[in-house]
């Protein structure tokens, strides 16, 4: 859950929240059936956005790279879209940076694979932008922007 909600939380031990301090909770709530659906599209629809994520990927010069590793692409962007979407239902883009972006860039930059894994990304970004609607394809993009970012200039 967000995490300015949770602090102000464990810190009012013996009294009663602010509405300062409430309001994190207002837009939680006020957000959640956007959120619960956008999770509910990256469910049901995840393994299908990938895939055709990586077939728009093979006419542009990563053919090789997608025969020999597709598989080790699909599962980690699937994986992605896994953290992504529980980043979303817990309003947490904090710690999905924390939790995934930084661990995906390490790994990602000792492999050298930056370049290809910023186009596999945006090409993600492209599917979900023609496939969900438009409210859950900038809540999702967002997060994937953060990825990219990572993946080209680190945190």
């Amino acid at each position: 859950m967000n995490t300015s909600l949770l602090e102000s939380v464990q810190q009012s031990d013996g009294r009663y929240l602010s509405d300062s301090e409430l309001r994190p909770l207002a837009q939680f709530v006020a957000s959640f059936d956007s959120r619960f659906r956008t999770y509910t599209r990256l469910k049901d629809e995840g393994d299908a956005l990938v895939i055709k994520a990586l077939r728009q990927l093979m006419p542009t010069g990563h053919r090789a790279l997608i025969q020999e590793h597709g598989a080790k692409c699909q599962r980690d962007m699937l994986y992605t879209l896994q953290c992504i979407a529980k980043a979303i239902l817990l309003d947490n883009p904090d710690g999905f940076i924390e939790e995934y972006v930084v661990w995906m860039q390490n790994i990602t930059r000792a492999l050298h694979k930056e370049s290809s894994a910023i186009d596999a990304y945006r090409s993600l970004q492209a599917e979900i932008t023609a496939t969900l609607p438009q409210e859950a394809a900038q809540l999702v993009n967002g997060y994937l922007d953060k990825l990219i970012t990572a993946f080209a200039e680190g945190l």
